[in-house]
């Protein structure tokens, strides 16, 4: 059995209980992406598959044909923190073979809101000697005594501080729990030189193990020209243009590169 996973969307994350911290990722390539596995398997005849699509609730969701539906799982998905348990249980569960993780998620989360005004009283309440000072009012900048839960509303008649805190990173995960999973990581940056993306997607493969990274800038994203590159062992091996085709090329080499055609 072969069993593949993808992600798509971008992450929610919780303000309060009508308010959301989000990003601009419509997990339309994610999609395609999909579109790509499913064309290129049923094409070669392979009926012993499962594709896992890990997805947001904001993710776009097109429809698949009846011959398609069956081999597919979704699998719901809303914050950072669910998508990191959701991504551990599979991993840890099933023997995935591909991974593409091209679901943006977010680097913080929500850890307090709070009325500036309170903060700042409660600041000026505290010792300020220099060496119990900076500890002091770092520990009320990370749990101030005046912040408002995440499941109310908070009120609209002053100035808020939104104190963020990081989410644990996801990607480290699939090969810590699949060591033979081929990988494919995505990098978006913004307004930098192609040798410095080159760089850091060279880095996020390093680092996590990815066979493939797509790298590409805000700048470059849309539907028909949306742009990229694909990079493999530091070198770029492909530019695709369109979500389509950097899709179809992503999925074609990760193929090709698993031994299957």
């Amino acid at each position: 059995m072969l069993n593949i996973a993808i992600t798509a969307g971008g992450t929610s994350e919780q303000i309060d209980g009508v308010r959301r911290l989000t990003n601009v990722s419509t997990g339309l390539l994610g999609w395609h992406c999909l579109e790509a596995v499913m064309e290129q398997l049923q094409a070669a005849g392979r009926h012993d598959f499962r594709v896992t699509y890990i997805l947001t609730d904001t993710a776009y969701r097109g429809v698949l044909s009846d011959r398609q539906h069956p081999f597919v799982d979704f699998l719901p998905v809303s914050d950072a923190e669910s998508v990191y348990h959701a991504v551990d249980e599979l991993t840890s569960r099933v023997p995935v073979d591909f991974f593409i993780h091209s679901m943006a998620i977010s680097d913080f989360t929500i850890a307090y809101a709070a009325a500036t005004d309170e903060l700042a009283r409660e600041i000026c309440r505290l010792p300020f000697s220099e060496e119990e000072g900076v500890t002091a009012v770092r520990e009320v900048l990370e749990h101030p005594s005046g912040r408002y839960t995440l499941s109310e509303k908070i009120p609209s008649g002053h100035n808020l501080v939104l104190g963020l805190k990081r989410t644990k990173k996801v990607i480290p995960l699939i090969k810590r729990n699949n060591p033979a999973t081929f990988l494919v990581g995505f990098k978006l940056l913004r307004d930098v030189t192609e040798e410095e993306l080159i760089r850091i997607a060279n880095r996020l493969a390093e680092e996590n193990g990815c066979d493939m990274v797509f790298a590409n800038q805000l700048g470059e994203l849309g539907e028909e020209n949306h742009s990229g590159m694909l990079i493999r062992s530091g070198e770029v091996i492909a530019r695709p243009t369109g979500k389509r085709a950097i899709a179809a090329a992503i999925v074609e080499e990760m193929m090709k590169q698993g031994g299957i055609q």
